[in-house]
């Protein structure tokens, strides 16, 4: 009777830990399926965005899309937008895809690929998906940082858990062949100096426990991609199974590192108290670190591959998020001459956009009131030509310029930290621009937005057109808005000028945010005033002055 009570409970516990298991299956699943195609909605607190940066910070920041340009033009929530990724390595690795532009289109070409293959094959795709669900996401820092902070720990040595080891094996023994009393006392000793000497050593290294499992689950995820066989993903098997066999000897006995309770079963409970009195989790620990010192190389390699295959699934997703996107056509600038054909570009982030088209011989300058358009167009064009250089896609139906080196001057703020006025912050960025486009390398694409806004009118032209003729004398592109309508008349010469228009009718202002050629025409600024209710007075005293100056070119006083 005895026997069929536990029979039947051990049945129960099987049935309940299989249902559970084909539970979480069944909503892992489903929210694969949800999330396909849509804008994803993850919450990141601001430490943990600021680890999904740090794989990208950690390395070469040549040819990169810098914190100025980055910050400029929204970029972080274009990242959330794309970031249908199910691990922390996916979604790093996808940041510093977005900040590092490609020098060439082999790597694009992969990309859209893959992309493709995964959009076109769902069963494959939830196959993998779910590869990168068990990978998961790290905790408190980034996966790069474990990645570091494991490569610079020194290599312990085993002698003292060994002989911890030893004297709790001899005593053993000795209590049975020879004095039970005395061994009894020899066990104690033995067990209390195995116990305190485990918790003093542990304490200096259990922060690197996780940094090798970290990894152990970056080995096995490879393991689980090779078993899938897939066929498109061949030469990426290749690779993992290269590396795989390399870390051989981390993977091996790696259970051994777990700690804590992890799933607060008996097992691990006893399993804990093993590690406590044999100290066999330290011995593994310090065979791991052993052999993984000179690896960084092959660790990030590792987590490159994966990397790659996790981000083109999300590429594949943000793709179907789009009305329409196209594949850019990157071409080889002819003879230093810069150009950048678009048709029906639009902007990702805005719900209900409008598109524009241009095909940009020369450089642009763009004019038009406030709110008519002009940032969000040049935010518009720079976003596309990054992602286009980044993730092989073009939210546009048809997007052709060379392979540029990308920077903007934009949303600038003060930087009172620094002690520096809106002005000085301004000029050092303008600056920057300037210095990329006399540096050898590929040709600048560049967007400026109210050139020197922080200083008097007189200056501020003078200067602005001076720094603008600079760039058109070298191999860039550069889109320009502006405020300063003289400016049109004096890089005539350089820039083409395009303008957004609005209309004031019946005390309302209409925007139709639609791109046109030429330089704007409109004075709307003194009716705006007039619309919300400015004294009589105040209105028709700055007509006078403005119709005063466009006659004579002097204010009236």
């Amino acid at each position: 009777m005895r026997i069929a009570i536990i029979a039947v409970f051990v049945v129960l516990v099987i049935y309940t830990i299989v249902q559970n298991k084909r539970q979480v299956q069944n909503r892992i699943l489903k929210r694969l399926k949800d999330n396909w195609g849509k804008c994803p909605q993850k919450q990141f607190s601001m430490d943990e965005y600021e680890n999904v940066s740090h794989y990208f910070k950690n390395g070469s920041q040549e040819n990169v899309i810098d914190d100025i340009t980055w910050n400029d033009l929204n970029m972080d929530e274009v990242f959330k937008s794309l970031n249908n990724t199910n691990s922390s390595v996916g979604q790093e690795y996808l940041y510093k895809k977005l900040r590092s532009p490609q020098q060439s289109s082999k790597e694009l070409k992969e990309t859209d690929r893959l992309a493709a293959y995964f959009d076109q094959h769902e069963k494959e795709r939830i196959k993998v998906q779910k590869v990168f669900c068990k990978l998961g996401y790290s905790r408190r820092i980034s996966v790069s940082d474990y990645i570091e902070l494991l490569m610079d720990l020194k290599v312990g040595g085993n002698l003292l858990h060994y002989a911890a080891l030893i004297l709790l094996l001899a005593a053993v023994p000795f209590c049975v062949l020879y004095n039970p009393v005395i061994g009894i006392w020899v066990i104690i000793a033995a067990i209390a100096f195995s116990v305190i000497t485990y918790y003093k050593c542990k304490a200096g290294v259990e922060h690197y426990f996780v940094c090798v499992n970290q990894i152990v689950r970056m080995l096995m995820a490879a393991d689980e991609l090779e078993t899938l066989s897939i066929e498109e993903l061949a030469e990426y098997n290749q690779t993992l199974k290269k590396l795989t066999k390399s870390f051989a000897g981390v993977k091996k006995n790696s259970w051994l590192l777990e700690t804590g309770t992890v799933n607060g079963s008996i097992a691990e409970i006893i399993l804990d108290y093993i590690r406590m009195l044999t100290h066999v989790d330290l011995i593994k620990f310090n065979h791991v670190v052993k052999s993984l010192n000179h690896k960084s190389k092959e660790v990030y390699e590792l987590m490159d591959t994966l990397g790659f295959v996790e981000s083109s699934i999300a590429v594949a997703s943000f793709r179907k998020q789009l009305g329409y996107w196209s594949r850019p056509e990157l071409i080889e600038e002819s003879m230093g001459h810069c150009s950048l054909e678009v048709e029906e570009i639009f902007h990702p982030l805005i719900e209900k956009p409008v598109a524009n088209s241009i095909h940009a011989r020369r450089h642009v300058l763009l004019t038009g009131s406030n709110a008519s358009g002009k940032s969000t167009f040049l935010k518009t064009i720079a976003i596309n030509a990054i992602l286009s250089q980044t993730i092989y896609t073009s939210v546009s139906k048809h997007y052709k310029a060379p392979v540029y080196r990308i920077f903007s001057s934009m949303a600038l703020k003060d930087d009172l930290s620094n002690s520096n006025s809106y002005y000085i912050v301004e000029i050092k960025s303008l600056k920057r621009i300037l210095d990329a486009v006399n540096e050898p390398g590929k040709p600048v694409l560049c967007f400026i937005d109210e050139v020197l806004r922080g200083t008097n009118t007189v200056e501020r032209i003078a200067a602005s057109s001076e720094i603008l003729s600079s760039i058109s004398n070298h191999r860039a592109l550069c889109f320009a808005a502006t405020h300063d309508v003289e400016l049109t008349t004096m890089l005539n010469m350089s820039y083409d000028n395009y303008h957004f228009q609005e209309e004031v009718a019946d005390r309302n202002v209409l925007f139709n945010f639609r791109l046109f050629k030429g330089p704007a025409t409109t004075r709307n600024a003194i009716k705006l005033l007039d619309m919300i209710g400015y004294d009589a007075a105040i209105i028709a005293g700055a007509e006078k002055k403005a119709g005063h100056f466009l006659d004579k070119g002097t204010w009236e006083y």
